[in-house]
């Protein structure tokens, strides 16, 4: 007699809803009982917090100028910009500036007042350099835009001394107060806000004095002008009416207070009015902020360092002032506004009560929960180990799972179809399947054109799917010469076994490698992060044969490292000969060493070949082995062809050789083309 079965999905929801409903209900209802009045001193704390939060945030905005001044000092120690070479300086600032937006200009000077100036504005750069004693009042000028020529050094007059300017003069202080030997970061001087000599414009500059290995001193300076440091702190806001803004000045004396970091604020979108209202008194912002400097600040500066209420259009906010952590040689001051509605809106709900309730309901689910397991775990344990049977590949027919709920007995029936569906394609093992579909989707599907290379591969893996695998890695261009030629790395690793291990440790090896590629690359180092990788991941996969090919274009060489894999060249018209073959595979253990990479000076039409087992180790009929004459043969069948003609060759020749049931056939040809 057939049973009318629950629908499994009515059924849960009925029991989960009625237990969520029922807690939601109590806690709504111990929410609306618990909910008060919060305390003005946790509003005091939370207002504290916040500006703690805003002053690390505006440290921030700070930090990489001060950072950048700190890190080029290191590198001018050695004196290598000690004579201003006015073409290096450039190449040298113009990413430091280009990589930290806040800068608008960095400065190089002499302890005798010459000085270097590049300078940033939108798309146009300028370098300036001058030399007061030597010059007098000119300059010499430097213009280019991003991707133009650069202009020719123009001669103008200039009525300009480094040694008069703030920056160079607090630095300069500073080194004479601390001494050459104090640490970095305390040498740091930040002027307070003046108008800068070229733009005229508000900011301030970072600068800092330091004795070149020479003996020379020199001072280092990166200007932010107010206006960035504006467009910065109007963009922090806290929620949706809280400000935050900057002061400069003594709080004893309000009148004294200039604005230097705005405040978000729908009428500062527009950069000019920005720059009108930057230095001046925080009274003419108007709104909470002047409110909260004519309440709390003007009536004594009782909001330093602690949160204190105020008025603002009939309602109640809470404000504070700390003293900015940054190190300036005048007092700056981080504010925050905000209303108390909006403090009492981001604080928890919950209590004592609301815990227990939540405990007690907690343990009526669990109570719920277990009385629902007696209905659906059984069935649904036994589909579960049913699912592991067919896991393990073990077809055999069981019992129907018996259950009143519908959806528990169509997948049982579910299941037995996809059992013997299963077991007809077991013929087939599902890990070769998978592992040819994940070589056909990780094996590089086009290698880099390196200059003045050809660069092909081929392989036909075999029907078990051994482990061979190769990649190659375009090298950046070299720092500070971008017309010289990238280099390549190419590499090729045969795994011992078949099949989806095989596979998956293939392509653990090639994130290894191209996660341990450095720039400039040492092939020996390389090597030795690959051995580690294999030692200390994939301990049992037996040594792995590889080989490491670094190329670079100008002039054409080449540098090999063969760990137990075999690579050969042939130079143009000359016969096919092996390159280095004393390394051992990786994996044998780690108390050897990686012997040194062989390097190859290359001519046009030479020829560099990896060419696996499969392709070497290949027999005819007659029990001939492919070898290196088979590559020779290819090579002299083909003269003046190109890479892929001698790929083509070698498939073709090899179209009558066995390479034996594991074997994949790899092929990698790179020839010297100019």
């Amino acid at each position: 007699m057939s049973r009318k079965g629950v629908p499994f999905q009515r059924s849960l929801l009925l029991n989960v809803t009625a237990g969520v409903l029922l807690l939601g209900a109590c806690l709504l209802m111990v929410s609306v009982v618990a909910t008060g009045r919060v305390l003005e001193g946790l509003s005091g704390s939370l207002t504290k917090r916040i500006i703690a939060t805003t002053d690390a945030r505006v440290m921030s905005f700070f930090e990489p100028v001060q950072l950048a001044i700190e890190i080029t000092a290191e590198r001018v120690h050695g004196g290598g910009f000690e004579n201003f070479p006015i073409a290096r300086l450039d190449d040298y600032f113009a990413p430091l500036v280009a990589g930290i937006p806040q800068l608008s200009s960095m400065l190089y000077a002499h302890a005798n007042g010459d000085e270097y100036m590049l300078m940033r504005t939108d798309d146009r750069w300028q370098s300036r350099q001058t030399r007061p004693e030597t010059w007098g009042g000119a300059a010499d000028w430097r213009e280019w835009q991003a991707g133009a020529k650069v202009k020719p050094v123009q001669r103008r007059d200039l009525d300009y001394d480094a040694r008069q300017r703030p920056w160079h003069q607090g630095a300069m202080q500073r080194f004479e107060q601390l001494g050459p030997d104090a640490p970095a970061h305390e040498l740091v001087h930040w002027t307070a806000p003046y108008r800068f000599f070229t733009t005229q414009e508000p900011g301030v500059t970072a600068s800092i004095a330091h004795r070149l290995a020479s003996g020379r001193v020199i001072v280092l300076g990166a200007d932010i002008t107010l206006s960035e440091i504006s467009k910065f702190t109007s963009t922090l806001e806290i929620g949706e009416r809280g400000k935050v803004f900057v002061l400069r000045g003594k709080p004893a004396d309000p009148m004294g207070l200039v604005v230097v970091g705005l405040p978000a604020d729908a009428r500062f979108d527009d950069e000019q009015t920005m720059v009108e209202f930057v230095l001046t008194p925080p009274q003419e912002l108007g709104g909470p902020v002047a409110s909260f400097v004519n309440q709390a600040i003007a009536k004594g500066g009782s909001a330093l360092g602690a949160a204190v209420p105020f008025e603002h259009d009939g309602e109640r906010w809470w404000g504070a002032l700390e003293r900015s952590k940054l190190r300036t040689s005048d007092n700056i001051w981080v504010g925050s506004v905000l209303p108390e509605e909006q403090l009492l809106d981001g604080l928890p709900n919950t209590n004592r009560i609301v815990l227990a309730a939540t405990g007690i309901f907690v343990l009526l689910a669990i109570w719920r929960a277990f009385r629902l397991a007696a209905r659906y775990a059984t069935p649904l344990e036994e589909l579960n180990e049913r699912g592991h049977r067919m896991q393990r590949l073990d077809f055999e027919r069981v019992e129907t799972v018996d259950s009143d709920i519908t959806e528990i007995r169509d997948l049982t029936a579910t299941l037995e179809r996809m059992r013997r569906a299963l077991q007809s394609f077991s013929s087939e093992r599902e890990d070769l399947r998978i592992a040819r579909s994940i070589r056909a989707m990780t094996m590089p599907a086009q290698l880099p054109a390196p200059t003045g290379f050809t660069l092909r591969a081929w392989q036909e893996p075999a029907e078990e799917v051994g482990g061979e695998f190769y990649d190659a890695v375009q090298l950046p261009a070299t720092v500070g010469d971008p017309k010289m030629p990238a280099g390549v790395v190419l590499a090729f690793f045969d795994v011992p076994g078949t099949g989806l291990a095989a596979t998956v440790h293939d392509n653990q090896l090639r994130a290894a490698f191209r996660a341990d590629i450095e720039t400039p690359c040492d092939l020996r180092k390389l090597a030795g992060y690959l051995d580690q990788f294999v030692h200390d991941d994939l301990p049992d996969i037996g040594p792995v044969r590889v080989c490491l090919v670094k190329l670079d274009g100008d002039p054409a060489r080449a540098e090999v490292l063969g760990l137990g894999q075999d690579v050969l060249m042939a130079r143009r018209g000359g016969p096919v000969e092996k390159l280095q073959t004393d390394g051992q595979p990786l994996g044998l253990g780690r108390t050897r060493d990686v012997p040194e990479a062989t390097a190859v000076a290359l001519e046009p039409g030479d020829t560099i070949i990896v060419a696996s087992n499969g392709v070497r180790d290949a027999v005819s009929a007659e029990r001939k082995r492919f070898g290196i004459d088979g590559i020779q043969a290819a090579l002299e069948a083909v003269p003046g062809g190109t890479v892929d003609d001698l790929i083509a060759q070698i498939r073709k020749a090899l179209a009558g050789y066995s390479s034996g049931p594991c074997n994949d056939r790899t092929l990698v040809v790179l020839r010297v083309t100019g």
